[in-house]
């Protein structure tokens, strides 16, 4: 607990703070002193070509970072009209918390490189850039600097879904493996894989066969992605592989292994989707079920891995796609939006098509308020359904700025299980490692406020015990 921080200790965090917070204010008040010369046409007067060139010679500064100051200076303090009349900072929002010390210069740069890329589209009237302007704003008070990326990313994808949509023509064309034999026997390879699909599938293959065995394993990550890599190859090499499938010796076809179990579970889960989805008149989207995976009920998994680390066999990706229920029930028409994989990373409805024609594919369907539906059950562990559904709400580690994927957390109980606690969607919360330990500690306290978890930090960290939304960011626009 936060009472256990000796005095000593709690007046030096309280220092740090208070001079960070007045760090920051300086350097607003720099970029102050930087528009004052712009409005008095300093440059003019000095014979320099403009201010950034004389910020340069003044302040002995790069001049790449003359010309940041200048136009940060411009987007962050008031300015002149032609007449000589202020003007308010063309980010009003962003220049109040940045006045305050509330953020600093990398929170401005996120700010400054996202409000650009919303300029340029053209739908988009201006009370909408001006409330997305003070979403950030205001989340860059709450957020470290990944954490505001992340909402960021989430705003531009709100606002311009269809903007940043990749070409399906030619998809994968540069992809490519390059390996270089040395002289010692030692082999180096690098690589690109530019369908964001096969990208997801091959980082939860090596990521989840890179798991540490146990408490004990103090390998580092590139070296257990290493050895993930040699199982792998192996593991292609055996008898049942796709090595030796290509060269012939294989078993069967695990295609057509797979053929009549997975027409059933489609078949299921129009089904279930019958029951739940609606004939799609309505203009608000209903509830829909989150079906089971389409993975073959006779599957086996190669042993030693665990429960969320085997390798299902036969070998087909297992990849999540998540789309909005209204795109769902368009038949995923063109234009009609875009599927976000577990990363994050966002594809095109033809490449969502082309990978369901050849991966275990779980669709995500979202509810009327983007959520998915509680799948909780009455045990300690989260089942495959519950997990899915964390993973989807929390989109891997929901401590705020963390960037750790779900497959490296743990799903952890607000009220614990043991003093009563249910295993339900509104009382579970994806954690990594490290945060999982930390919010056990007690210091940090989490809760589930209308399907966000929020975390509170000790009044050792920020005295008025701000609660911080985390999370996969959401927009509220």
């Amino acid at each position: 607990m936060s009472e256990s921080v000796g005095p000593t200790t709690r007046e030096a965090l309280e220092c740090t703070r208070v001079e960070e917070i007045a760090h920051r204010r300086g350097y607003h008040e720099r970029l102050e002193r930087v528009a004052e010369l712009e409005r008095l046409d300093a440059a003019v007067e000095t014979g320099d070509r403009g201010t950034d060139r004389l910020v340069q010679e003044l302040w002995r500064v790069s001049p790449a970072e003359a010309k940041r100051l200048v136009r940060e200076a411009r987007d962050l303090c008031p300015r002149a009209s032609l007449l000589g009349e202020e003007l308010p900072p063309r980010l009003p929002c962003t220049a109040r918390v940045a006045a305050s010390g509330e953020i600093g210069p990398a929170h401005i740069a996120i700010i400054r490189a996202t409000m650009p890329r919303l300029d340029r589209v053209g739908h988009l009237p201006p009370s909408r850039w001006a409330e997305a302007e003070q979403t950030l704003a205001a989340r860059a008070t709450e957020l470290g600097p990944r954490g505001l990326q992340a909402v960021a990313d989430q705003l531009l994808a709100h606002l311009d879904p269809d903007g940043e949509e990749p070409p399906e023509e030619g998809l994968g064309r540069d992809d490519e493996l390059l390996i270089v034999r040395r002289r010692d026997g030692a082999v180096v390879f690098r690589g690109r894989l530019s369908d964001p699909a096969d990208g997801e599938a091959f980082v939860e293959v090596i990521d989840g066969l890179a798991e540490p065995c146990g408490p004990d394993d103090e390998r580092e990550l590139a070296v257990r992605r290493a050895d993930g890599l040699k199982d792998l190859v192996a593991d292609a090499r055996g008898p049942r592989g796709v090595v030796a499938d290509a060269l012939g010796d294989g078993v069967g076809d695990p295609a057509d292994t797979a053929t009549e179990d997975t027409e059933t579970a489609e078949g299921g889960a129009a089904d279930a989707a019958g029951d739940g989805v609606g004939d799609g008149d309505g203009d608000e989207p209903q509830a829909a079920l989150i079906p089971a995976p389409r993975r073959p009920a006779n599957a086996e998994r190669s042993p030693g891995r665990g429960e969320r680390g085997g390798v299902a066999r036969p070998g087909r990706a297992l990849v999540t796609i998540t789309m909005d229920h209204r795109w769902l029930c368009a038949a995923l028409g063109a234009g009609g939006g875009y599927g976000t994989l577990d990363s994050g990373a966002r594809v095109a409805p033809g490449t969502a098509r082309r990978w369901a024609c050849d991966a275990e594919v779980v669709p995500m369907v979202l509810g009327t308020r983007s959520e998915p539906l509680d799948v909780g059950r009455a045990a300690r562990t989260a089942p495959d359904a519950l997990r899915r559904a964390l993973e989807l709400r929390d989109g891997g580690c929901a401590f705020p700025g963390c960037t750790r994927r779900p497959r490296r957390c743990h799903a952890h109980h607000v009220h614990h299980w043991i003093e009563g606690g249910d295993t339900a969607l509104d009382n579970m919360v994806l954690l990594c490692r490290y945060h999982h330990q930390l919010v056990h500690r007690g210091r940090w306290t989490v809760a589930i406020r209308d399907g966000t978890p929020w975390f509170t930090p000790p009044d050792v960290i920020d005295p008025d015990r701000r609660p911080r939304p985390g999370g996969r960011p959401r927009v509220p626009l």
